[in-house]
């Protein structure tokens, strides 16, 4: 018998029955119970209801009380035993197991003596049971995480300190909950402790789908949600709980320009077309329905997760910029989230924290000022230089909302996605962004999007345990730790150096778009200038040139590297306000033109080209201005700029990122061409010699330093030094790709 006609007979109501709703054979099935563990009570009901997972039609709430008479509220679930098989074709089949049956599951924060009560109301009356007992263990456990009172870290309820160093793991493919079981436990052993894991928007975790109907959600896949956690929950990794995803809402879903999908007519469960109450994605928003049915669902997700210690937050919403039409209803995505943000609160005993998530750097403004949000999140992709744009990135947010920041997802651009095993198997990119985030201020580690056919099919765990080693007795959130201020210069005089070529990406996720004059310093070079993108006639209002602000030690070039242009565009370039270069740039099919490759956008009706073409203009030296404009039909994007011998800056190519603290600064120190950029162009890296780093704000005193290989984990060296007036001058050994440094002082020198 399916699940569905179960869930049919359980529904009615016996004929003659009375008009109250039963409750019965209330008993508690968990075998030990802890402070901070699991208290699962197992109950029958009986009522008037067509829809179990309705609380306007049978709503299940127990009433805990406890020692020194502490109560809590916690609603109940209706839940369907499985058992799970993985077949010769590497498929997992779910199979239920009897009947689907009422549970409240309860986290016991005190040990001692606990009674529970569960009440049941439908339409008609509300039925209360005899009070069930249970003793609640003492334990180790640190409760549930927190946001520490500093505002940029987290920590365990009672103030242990935490290092999150995460991934993705967000769905599986055929194999279902057989897949997580390795992903997660390979990250545990590795010193992983953080993953984020989607609920919607995949075949095997959604509970709510076309098939299970609108407002009803999927037993089976909510039996999976629950396998999962456990596995997290043994191998020691907390998860990122992400509720919902836009793509349901969208009228058609794209992949690097392909219509993969239409996922609002063919599979979104709220579709009027598929049975449920929604005419178009926006009233998911704008109607009372819509909240409704969000409301209910998260319901669901508290009552049946919500006593999980290691579930690290509840994320409402993964990239809501792409919602369909998002722009324009801002002021109700605003209400939604505080409306959903009470709700969870209302229901979740246990006050996990809660955020959301954009597809860029910054996101919305408006949205992040939501105060019911607990922290703010970035999605970064694309960026040639991760140890610069990260940390950079990191600390904006922070210093903006006040609140801990997680770069959420990071990886390259989406068209090298499946580049990564090939170009970078010893998972460079990976060290770089889980040191330069950690090291910088970040509430966690950056989290890799790439973990299954990347992190997982190259064993690249290993490449987190050095960082879970190096933060190990890190008190974080009482240390006092505040951005570094670091100066970087050489040990011993160096020859004359000849100019050097600067080069300066321009592409990535959700930077700020360039807009008006930037300046250009060739003593203090930038290492990224954000997207460089020349609009066109079909965006008339932004329209508008860029000026570049040179001044040249001898004859240049500046070296455009044209990426993508859509339809039509034409560069116009004026150097000192003279024009000198009008090139047109058409779009067309692959192969009719001289570009690399092209896309036709379903969406758009247009053809989008990849040029990856130099258009070199000359400069002379002296002070100059070179403006850029775009004439044509639609946009220019600027990839690349290159200036040949350009940069005079002295300093060694080093870049240094880390905290200050009141006994402790930490610190990690990157070779700059160690990083994905250089990967990506197969570029070699020179090792930096002859580096010295003067770390301001650590007292006058002596200091005990250990030098980490962030490859390996252990401390290649240890030395004691005096910090004086300027700070702690260390010595960097020769460096190829990046090392860490701890350094204690004060009364931490002293133990």
């Amino acid at each position: 018998m399916g699940t569905a006609l179960v869930l049919g007979l359980l529904a009615l109501k016996p004929e003659g029955a009375p008009a109250a709703p039963g409750i019965t054979n209330v008993r508690v099935v968990s075998e030990r119970i802890e402070r901070y563990g699991l208290c699962e009570i197992a109950l029958d009901v009986q009522g008037e209801f067509s829809n179990p997972f309705d609380p306007r039609e049978i709503a299940v709430d127990a009433e805990f009380r406890g020692p020194g008479g502490v109560t809590r509220a916690v609603p109940g679930f209706l839940y369907q035993d499985c058992t799970r098989e993985l077949g010769a074709d590497g498929v997992e089949r779910i199979t239920p197991q009897g009947a689907p049956g009422w549970r409240v599951r309860f986290c016991p924060t005190e040990a001692g003596e606990w009674e529970a009560t569960v009440t049941a109301t439908d339409r008609t009356d509300t039925t209360t049971s005899q009070p069930v007992r249970f003793t609640a263990a003492p334990s180790e456990s640190h409760g549930f995480l927190r946001r520490s009172p500093d505002s940029r870290y987290f920590q365990y309820e009672d103030g242990t300190p935490v290092s999150l160093i995460g991934l993705n793991i967000a769905w599986s493919s055929k194999g279902g909950t057989y897949e997580f079981d390795p992903w997660l436990t390979e990250s545990g052993k590795a010193g992983i402790n953080l993953a984020r894991i989607w609920l919607q928007w995949n075949q095997y975790l959604s509970i709510e789908t076309k098939q299970s109907r609108s407002g009803r959600y999927d037993l089976c896949n909510a039996w999976r949600m629950d396998h999962v956690l456990q596995t997290a929950r043994e191998s020691g990794v907390h998860v990122l709980f992400c509720c919902d995803s836009p793509e349901p809402y969208q009228q058609e879903h794209y992949w690097l320009g392909k219509l993969t999908s239409k996922p609002w007519t063919d599979s979104c469960p709220h579709n009027v077309a598929n049975g449920g109450p929604l005419n178009t994605p926006e009233e998911f928003y704008t109607t009372e329905e819509g909240h409704r049915l969000i409301r209910q669902r998260l319901r669901y997700i508290t009552a049946r997760w919500g006593y999980e210690t290691n579930i690290f937050c509840w994320e409402l919403w993964n990239e809501l910029n792409c919602f369909p039409g998002w722009t324009k209803l801002i002021p109700e995505i605003v209400a939604w989230h505080k409306e959903m943000a009470a709700e969870v609160r209302r229901w979740d005993p246990n006050q996990h924290l809660i955020t959301t998530s954009f597809g860029n750097a910054y996101g919305d403004d408006t949205i992040w000022q939501v105060p019911e949000l607990d922290f703010v999140q970035s999605h970064l992709y694309g960026f040639r230089s991760i140890g610069s744009v990260y940390p950079e990135v990191t600390n904006a947010m922070h210093e903006r909302y006040g609140r801990p920041h997680i770069v959420g997802e990071f990886g390259p651009r989406m068209e090298e996605l499946a580049k990564l095993p090939e170009w970078d198997p010893k998972g460079v990119n990976l060290r770089v962004g889980i040191w330069s985030t950690m090291l910088s201020g970040g509430g966690s580690s950056a989290l890799t999007w790439c973990w299954d056919f990347y992190v997982h099919k190259l064993g690249l765990y290993s490449v987190y345990t050095p960082l879970a080693k190096f933060c190990e007795g890190i008190p974080w959130p009482t240390a006092g730790l505040q951005p570094a201020e670091v100066k970087i210069g050489f040990s011993k005089p160096q020859p004359p150096a000849e100019p050097k070529d600067l080069v300066i990406p321009c592409s990535g996720s959700g930077l700020p778009q360039l807009e008006g004059a930037c300046k250009i310093d060739p003593t203090a070079p930038p290492e990224g200038l954000g997207r460089v993108y020349l609009y066109g006639v079909a965006q008339k209002d932004q329209q508008k040139p860029i000026t570049f602000e040179l001044r040249c030690a001898g004859p240049t070039q500046m070296v455009l590297n044209i990426g993508r242009v859509w339809v039509l565009g034409i560069l116009e370039i004026k150097l000192d306000g003279t024009p000198i270069l009008r090139e047109e740039l058409p779009a067309g099919p692959p192969g009719e033109g001289p570009w690399k490759k092209a896309e036709f956008s379903e969406q758009w009706k247009i053809w989008a080209s990849d040029y990856d073409l130099d258009i070199p203009i000359d400069v002379p030296a002296g002070e100059h201005q070179v403006e850029l404009y775009n004439a044509g039909r639609d946009g220019i994007t600027i990839d690349r700029i290159t200036l040949p011998r350009y940069v005079t800056e002295t300093a060694p190519p080093v870049r240094a990122v880390g905290m200050v603290g009141a006994n402790l600064a930490i610190l990690w120190l990157q070779n700059k061409a160690s990083d994905w950029g250089t990967i990506a162009e197969r570029a070699e890296i020179t090792p930096a010699r002859d580096v010295r780093v003067t770390v301001a704000g650590i007292p006058l005193g002596p200091c005990e330093v250990e030098w980490w290989n962030t490859t390996t984990g252990e401390v290649a060296n240890r030395e004691k030094l005096t910090a004086d007036a300027t700070g702690l001058a260390l010595e960097v050994p020769v460096l190829e790709e990046d090392v860490a440094c701890k350094v204690r002082y004060g009364t931490a020198a002293q133990r």
